[in-house]
């Protein structure tokens, strides 16, 4: 009885020896693993380990610069690895330079940054102090970097895709004539006028779209055998429905005189 007993004693405290044992090693496993794992993260997230020293930028830029994304980037902080960055505070960050419309950030292994650049595209200026762009946004940046003469758009700043939209849509009748629209205004009553690059102003009211392209085809269709060679027009009322009004320009101590078309 008794040497089965300490047979079974035996074999018992044996199993819990291996089980205490395993359970030691699952632990020192789990304690090892740990170690490495966050030896590998401390590498991964440092900065002198892992440093990001190649930038590549490129994409449609004509009017923001090299030194402006520097710049940007700059202002990060100088403890970022290549795998601790956030790419979409880049972004964001990059796409607060004035000229830049958008931007895309990638990683480029082994320690790399590679940043795709859209600038702005602008068509007009806006009321005096900013831009509008292609896609009718307001935006503000550095004029003195405009390569070319813009229109002026003055509006309220509620609107600047309509007025963008009304002045795409007229563009081509003027194109077709040689005649170039300098500014376009719109009041907050929605009435509009144009001038021209002569100085010429148009005045279009409230109609919509179609009615107001449809007077400014009639009169163009007449406007260039419309000014005697002695006179120039000062306004032109395109308000009606059958014809126009027509201000001219006078002499200092003349009269306006007005003609309807």
């Amino acid at each position: 009885m008794n040497s089965k007993f300490s047979i079974s004693y035996l074999q018992q405290h044996k199993a819990a020896l291996g089980y205490w044992a395993g359970m030691v090693f699952f632990v020192v496993v789990i304690i090892g693993l740990t170690y490495v794992a966050n030896r590998l993260y401390q590498k991964l997230m440092s900065a002198q380990e892992m440093p990001i020293s190649t930038l590549q930028i490129s994409g449609h830029r004509a009017y923001s610069t090299d030194s402006e994304v520097q710049q940007a980037l700059s202002e990060l902080s100088d403890n970022e690895s290549f795998f601790s960055l956030d790419v979409s505070r880049v972004q964001q960050q990059i796409e607060q330079v004035p000229w830049i419309d958008s931007a895309a950030v990638r990683r480029r292994w082994p320690n790399g940054l590679s940043i795709h650049i859209i600038d702005q595209d602008p068509v007009a200026l806006w009321n005096e102090l900013s831009l509008v762009n292609s896609k009718g946004e307001i935006f503000t940046a550095p004029r003195a970097r405009l390569r070319r003469e813009l229109p002026s758009f003055v509006a309220p700043n509620e609107v600047p895709k309509e007025v963008l939209s009304g002045y795409q849509a007229l563009l081509p009748l003027f194109e077709s004539e040689g005649l170039v629209v300098k500014r376009v205004e719109l009041t907050e009553r929605q009435s509009w006028q144009l001038i021209l690059g002569d100085g010429t102003r148009l005045i279009l009211g409230r109609e919509n779209t179609v009615i107001r392209n449809a007077r400014i085809e009639r009169f163009l269709r007449v406007y260039k055998h419309l000014i005697p060679n002695d006179k120039s027009i000062d306004y032109v009322d395109l308000r009606y429905d059958s014809g126009f009004a027509v201000n001219w320009n006078t002499e200092p101590g003349d009269k306006a005189s007005n003609e309807q078309g």
